[in-house]
């Protein structure tokens, strides 16, 4: 009788071990983890300007049974082509149960619409997996490109929260920043949609409002995304002091960033309370070609330091010289 029972005790064991093992376990599966952002904050559905340059990467776990090696790649699959290249190696041997981030260099496309670039793995046989249950899910990002009026190339209002904000008190500051007490004294920029301005209390267009941190020399600065200069690019803007601020005299500035770590600054501005609004027009062809940082800034300026407001008015770049420009020149830059 006892060989029976060891024989039903055997085989009570392998059903509990067929039963823990997964009923769907596959050599090749993923998962998705996150959204990284490295440079540019392109969530899903965001709104980039055409050409801007950015890095779209997401954070995977190997969840299959199979180690990711060498010969495993990501390909795209379907969607926009954002990318100059249709296909990037993974950083390194991915076993199972691991995660890993995965980068592709992009670009938002140059028509106003709404995208999705598609993205799978390939295994070493060339076959394709992505994620979800079944694994047949690709990886996606989804941005949108918005209507510009004409001739404009670049509306800086719409892409205020894709720039990095940061003063000589705080590195990273919100672009949603508030006039308090802590905000005066880090600095502040918000897209001000109802702004009462020098000699303009009312009815005046949105407008980026940036407060340097408040402590003699505070400065304030905005890295835009990158994007490919044209021959032709100008860079126009109508600055000035919010009102109210009778003691405000602050330095507006208009600096760009190369690839191989280059800042300098194409023009400065200063501007005081008088209600006259300074008008800035920069020719950008001499960068023609390059990707380029362009950063705006504004510094105290030997005024009230709390009442240093200042702000940008239709920031943009345009494609075609509009006007007589401002002659360029470049000198570098220190904080």
């Amino acid at each position: 009788m006892k060989k029976p029972i060891l024989l039903i005790a055997s085989l009570g064991l392998l059903l509990s071990a067929c039963s823990a093992a997964p009923a769907n376990a596959v050599c090749d599966n993923a998962q998705f983890v996150d959204h990284v952002i490295l440079d540019v904050p392109v969530q899903q559905g965001a709104t980039v300007m055409p050409g801007t340059l950015f890095t779209k990467t997401w954070q995977v776990l190997n969840n299959g049974q199979c180690e990711w090696t060498g010969d495993y790649a990501l390909v795209q699959s379907g969607g926009e082509a954002m990318s100059a290249i249709e296909e990037v190696a993974l950083p390194g041997v991915v076993a199972s149960g691991e995660t890993v981030d995965i980068s592709v260099p992009m670009t938002a496309p140059s028509i106003a619409g709404s995208y999705t670039s598609e993205w799978m793995l390939r295994n070493a046989e060339g076959k394709l997996f992505g994620v979800g249950p079944e694994g047949e899910r690709p990886l996606t990002v989804e941005l949108v490109v918005p209507e510009l009026p004409e001739g404009v190339v670049y509306d800086f209002n719409q892409v205020i929260c894709l720039a990095q904000w940061h003063s000589n008190r705080a590195q990273f500051l919100s672009c949603e920043g508030v006039d308090d007490e802590e905000g005066l004294l880090d600095g502040y920029v918000r897209l001000n949609t109802d702004p009462a301005l020098e000699g303009s209390t009312r009815g005046n267009p949105p407008v980026i409002e940036m407060k340097p941190n408040n402590q003699q020399g505070g400065w304030l600065a905005g890295f835009f995304p990158p994007i490919t200069i044209q021959e032709g690019y100008h860079f126009l803007a109508t600055v000035g002091c919010m009102d109210g601020e009778p003691d405000c005299s602050v330095l507006f500035r208009l600096d760009y960033e190369l690839e191989d770590g280059t800042h300098a600054t194409l023009i400065e501005s200063p501007q005081v309370f008088d209600d006259i609004p300074g008008e800035i027009d920069v020719d950008l062809s001499s960068l023609a070609g390059q990707n380029v940082t362009l950063v705006l800034v504004v510094l105290e300026n030997g005024g009230a330091s709390r009442e240093a407001r200042g702000y940008w008015m239709d920031a943009r770049l345009e494609g075609t010289a509009v006007s007589e420009s401002t002659e360029l020149e470049t000198t570098p830059t220190v904080y």
